[in-house]
């Protein structure tokens, strides 16, 4: 198992909507062993142009926890008030730790 981060990138289209889905995220990652490393509500580039207007660092045992957890019954409200209210133009990308 390699440990893997998520770096998601995305813009806020309701704040209300966000605040929900931000409280919440974080108990239905530790079922799958994700954790929250780093948020940041106002990214600067140190090299060419972003995005995005927030981004989020998470920590996961593998890829495939992360998979587990994004395709899991615990986070699937959360993914819909991410894609129908709170977020857009989300990206995840992920980043496996040097071995």
């Amino acid at each position: 198992m390699t440990t893997t981060y998520l770096y998601i990138q995305f813009k806020i289209e309701d704040k209300d909507a966000f605040r929900e889905y931000a409280q919440r995220v974080p108990e239905t990652m530790k079922i799958y062993g994700g954790k929250m490393i780093a948020f940041n509500k106002s990214p600067i580039a140190l090299h060419g142009e972003l995005s995005s207007e927030a981004c989020v660092l998470q920590e996961w045992p593998s890829v495939n926890a992360a998979k587990q957890w994004q395709d899991s019954p615990e986070y699937a409200p959360l993914k819909k008030l991410r894609d129908e209210k709170a977020m857009s133009k989300v990206k995840i990308i992920p980043i496996p730790a040097m071995q």
